[in-house]
């Protein structure tokens, strides 16, 4: 998984890094498996085993996430990766903010990548090289989703295999192991998971109710524009939203 930045994967090289929370990457996950449905049922014609795997990184100032079709067997995977500026130390954006808008971010591209319409377009997208898609960000393209700027760009990486390879060794490395422990748990407290997940929500809805009570005078319709223009017309997004921890 390659950082736009030139931070190192590998724990205590360049920047120390924790991996997303697995209650995290598999609900992304969930959500494009379910969003690409149609896609997906076209695109295992030509590779049956294909799934969406997951993966991510928190940097120190950056937060990197990696959306891969992968076919069992195969070495080469399609993946679409995101890169965004971070501060740890600042109140907003959150990591789940820029997360949200990088899931965003990735599902423009697999809206044309996995198009069920297309279909000799999945048959190129099955081969081992993306060269037909010409319109697809190779290299680091900056593109800018709601008031984030988010980087993108496409390869054939399969960043499970890179995954492997770290964890490897790590093993043979006590020391490295230990500290990406510790970094992980430092990226676990960033989400809200879980119960508390089901509390947090369920205390934002209160929130949310009160001060709609409190803005009856307010112009509906300018409100809804609003939050529309923020929020751009990603279906992915829209979904990711309501389902993403808060």
């Amino acid at each position: 998984m390659e950082s736009r930045k030139g931070n190192s994967t590998r724990v205590g090289r360049i920047g120390k890094s924790a991996e997303l929370p697995p209650d995290y990457t598999n609900l992304v996950k969930d959500i494009f498996s379910t969003n690409f449905g149609d896609g997906l049922k076209a695109y295992r014609k030509h590779a049956p085993s294909c799934r969406f795997a997951v993966t991510g990184a928190i940097y120190a100032n950056e937060i990197i996430l990696a959306i891969s079709l992968v076919q069992d067997g195969a070495l080469a995977a399609t993946t679409v990766m995101s890169s965004v500026d971070f501060d740890p130390k600042a109140s907003a954006p959150t990591a789940q903010d820029l997360l949200e808008a990088s899931v965003d971010a990735i599902g423009t591209i697999y809206e044309d990548l996995l198009n069920p319409a297309k279909p000799d377009r999945l048959e190129q997208l099955a081969s081992e090289s993306l060269s037909a898609f010409e319109e697809i960000p190779f290299e680091w393209t900056r593109i800018e989703l709601d008031r984030y700027k988010i980087f993108v760009k496409v390869d054939k990486s399969n960043p499970e295999l890179e995954k492997l390879a770290d964890e490897w060794l790590e093993k043979h490395d006590p020391q490295e192991d230990h500290i990406q422990q510790q970094n992980e748990k430092d990226t676990a407290a960033l989400f809200v998971t879980g119960e508390k997940a089901k509390k947090a929500a369920a205390g934002k809805a209160d929130l949310e109710e009160d001060e709609s009570e409190a803005d009856d005078g307010i112009d509906d319709d300018a409100d809804e524009d609003d939050d529309n223009g923020a929020r751009g017309n990603s279906t992915v997004g829209k979904v990711g939203r309501s389902k993403l921890p808060h």
